[in-house]
């Protein structure tokens, strides 16, 4: 499972700290989403009501207007701004992945086939 990493200074950012609860609240939610299912950023506009209770589409406005969020009209979608900077790309949480499973099987076949 990927780690969301996050400044520990991230709430109090002067960018952030401008923020509504709902918007403050909708950042931290697409940052979790989009790290949970490897999106690199991307959030489709369709899952953006979801990602918090009490959804209100002004929330989305306030993240787009101070730039935390850029919106892509071709994709439907939402680019979390930085995102990247701070967070693991999809390619290498595969490429981790995969490299602890070779090694888990691995360890596997040694403990369990040897004589």
């Amino acid at each position: 499972m990927p780690w969301v990493n996050m400044d520990d200074g991230f709430p109090e950012h002067p960018k952030n700290d401008a923020l509504s609860d709902l918007a403050f609240r909708l950042q931290v939610s697409a940052i979790c989403y989009s790290n949970r299912h490897l999106t690199d950023g991307i959030v489709p506009a369709e899952k953006v009501p979801r990602l918090v209770p009490k959804f209100r589409k002004s929330a989305v406005d306030e993240l787009v207007r101070g730039c935390h969020w850029y919106y892509d009209e071709s994709e439907d979608s939402y680019r979390i701004h930085d995102f990247l900077d701070w967070n693991r790309p999809r390619g290498k949480v595969l490429a981790e992945r995969e490299r602890k499973s070779k090694a888990g099987k691995k360890g596997a076949q040694r403990r369990w086939h040897e004589e």
